[in-house]
């Protein structure tokens, strides 16, 4: 799987509040644990089975929950078997769905405390209100420590800092074993990289973000490009072309194994902020 990205979902926020079923998906695996659950194309979630439960990472928006509460189900797990419920960054595609994922299942909200006070302080640039989509308030219950994983059963969960397209993005890392060859895989999410708050346009406005927060992404990214990732997942499926490939997984086939993806997603990260700033 090398890499490449596809074009955004025009007008996204209308087509799943108002014609949902035109960017349906239907839930699919992608590593020997973790699995597409978003029930629509425009922002990505996934539950990775720890073999004591599952963890949830993001959560879409309120109008989508009832396409990952369906996905779930048709994977064959329940919302009980939900136990963590993990966000990559305050921004309301992201998190809009948890308070509704987090009474569903009883399970603790993670954000990194940067991004909860963030979503405090400034609503208006992280719940974006307006008039088609609802807002659903959350209280986030634990906060991500990079020297602490999240462990559940036999996954653990390295979290990591990556500031720019919020202060408090977090981006992810855990290692998945193939149980038929043995292989382990690195698995990856970057917490968010759209330059949509990363330019001067949107800095001149912004009552919390800055322009140090672009620059401490150009100096992360060259870090991050050297961990080793097996298989990178995209926080939106059009970031990280994975939906040509949904339903084809086998442990045989690893149709997502290719560690040459990471660093080439960020890297044409990288050149589509830059070229913002021309």
């Amino acid at each position: 799987m090398s890499f490449k990205c596809s074009k955004p979902i025009p007008d996204p926020v209308r087509t799943l509040c108002e014609e949902p079923w035109k960017i349906e998906v239907e839930p699919f695996q992608l590593t020997p644990r973790t699995f597409y659950v978003g029930g629509q194309k425009w922002v990505g979630a996934y539950i990775i089975d720890t073999g004591a439960g599952l963890i949830l990472l993001d959560t879409g928006i309120a109008e989508s929950a009832y396409m990952m509460v369906d996905s779930i189900y048709k994977l064959g797990y329940k919302m009980s078997d939900i136990k963590y419920i993990l966000i990559s960054h305050a921004h309301l595609d992201h998190f809009g769905g948890a308070a509704i994922m987090h009474a569903l299942t009883g399970a603790p909200i993670y954000m990194s405390k940067e991004d909860d006070e963030f979503m405090q302080k400034v609503p208006e640039e992280t719940e974006l209100p307006q008039d088609m989509w609802h807002v659903q308030h959350i209280k986030v219950d634990r906060h991500y420590s990079d020297d602490t994983a999240i462990t559940l059963g036999d996954i653990s969960i390295r979290t990591l800092l990556t500031p720019g397209h919020t202060i408090g993005c977090t981006s992810f890392f855990w290692d998945e074993k193939n149980p038929v060859n043995g292989e382990t895989y690195t698995v990856a999410m970057h917490g968010g990289v759209g330059g949509n708050t990363m330019n001067d346009e949107y800095y001149s406005t912004s009552r919390y973000l800055t322009p140090d927060l672009r620059d401490r992404f150009f100096n992360d990214a060259e870090k991050l490009k050297k961990i080793h990732v097996d298989i990178a997942l995209p926080s939106h499926p059009n970031q990280i072309e994975i939906l040509d490939r949904a339903g084809s997984y086998t442990h045989e086939s690893q149709p997502y194994l290719d560690d040459t993806v990471w660093a080439d997603f960020i890297d044409e990260r990288v050149r589509q902020v830059k070229a913002l700033m021309k």
